[in-house]
């Protein structure tokens, strides 16, 4: 806790700049709202109304097992940094910066972690964060290479314009997030020491240095891979299985339905839309985004784009909502109390 005895969190959420911000997303989404025609919105709610519970709930299952894989991977990286928490604290504080990732925008569910780490006895908010952001990078750049290979599986290496210009700016997300890390690790610390500033500052920023060189080095992105990998199958697994309840999904696709390679492409690359930090969880955007390839580039008929895309954000974002408000009211984490090992 700071000295003010307040949270960063907190001092952040009073900021003008998330108060506009927030202010946006209600704007955001109300023009989107206007503009969606209202002759499609009976149909769209008569295809959600006829969903299959089954496999809503097994998409729900499956949003549900990527946190524990998350926290795992997390926890590979603060081990590099010299932090060894339990499964639990790894997977239920990583939760609950999820969480507030959905109530406010700018990722300061990220600046939440680390918080709740140093909150809670562990190494220092400069190590800490340092980790948290090699953790995001990572995940990052394999979510853009996996969403760029995904478009030669779907298309058969045939992309059109408009896939070509969605996989050319996946891959520079990869590539911007590759020179990120590499210069972090090269040049970081030598920067920050030679910066101009008190040693009160300069420490926690060299500490993050280290946090972040210890958690993206090459044996180190090589062991959390397979947790990347694992997360991925289950995001686009959730996707497919939200289509197939509303029976817009089929193993050979025909027209107005989608496989396993265009739920696979879609859901990475509408992934790649949730880092831009403009409204929280890119609540809207990634919507538009979603409703865009599935109608734009797969053909699918306008209500049933919008009722796929919508579900999808309900079982994935919607879920975490309630989740995570259950959690945060019991999770002893969030008040301090919580034992990291």
């Amino acid at each position: 806790m700071s000295r003010s005895g307040t949270s960063p969190l907190r001092s952040r959420i009073t900021r003008r700049s998330v108060v506009i911000a927030l202010s946006f997303t209600v704007l955001f989404l109300f023009g989107i709202s206007r503009l969606l025609p209202a002759q499609l919105v009976p149909e769209i709610g008569r295809l959600i109304a006829s969903a299959t519970p089954i496999y809503l709930l097994l998409a729900l299952a499956a949003s549900a097992a990527t946190y524990p894989l998350r926290g795992l991977r997390w926890r590979r990286v603060l081990r590099a940094a010299g932090l060894v928490i339990s499964r639990r604290a790894a997977t239920e504080i990583l939760a609950l910066s999820f969480w507030v990732n959905v109530l406010l925008p700018a990722k300061l569910g990220d600046v939440y972690r680390a918080w709740l780490l140093k909150r809670n006895g562990a190494t220092s908010f400069g190590g800490a964060m340092g980790s948290v952001v090699a953790e995001r990078l990572v995940d990052l750049a394999t979510v853009a290479l996996l969403g760029g290979a995904s478009a030669l599986v779907a298309f058969n290496g045939r992309l059109s314009t408009t896939v070509s210009l969605l996989v050319s700016i996946a891959l520079l997300v990869a590539a911007g997030t590759l020179a990120l890390l590499l210069l972090s690790r090269g040049l970081g610390a030598k920067i920050v020491k030679r910066l101009p500033l008190p040693a009160r500052v300069r420490e926690p920023l060299l500490r993050a240095v280290t946090a972040l060189q210890a958690g993206t080095g090459g044996s180190m992105v090589a062991q959390i891979t397979p947790y990347s990998l694992g997360v991925w199958a289950l995001e686009s697994l959730r996707l497919g299985l939200v289509a197939a309840a509303l029976g817009l999904f089929a193993v050979s696709p025909e027209v107005g339905m989608v496989g396993i390679s265009a739920v696979v492409f879609t859901a990475l690359v509408s992934a790649v839309l949730t880092v831009v930090p403009a409204t929280p969880a890119g609540i809207g955007i990634v919507e538009i985004g979603t409703f865009g390839i599935l109608f734009g580039i797969f053909g699918m008929a306008p209500e049933q784009a919008a009722a796929l895309a919508l579900l999808d954000r309900v079982v994935g974002v919607g879920s975490l909502l309630l989740g995570g408000a259950v959690l945060f009211a019991w999770s002893p984490y969030r008040r301090g109390v919580g034992r990291l090992r």
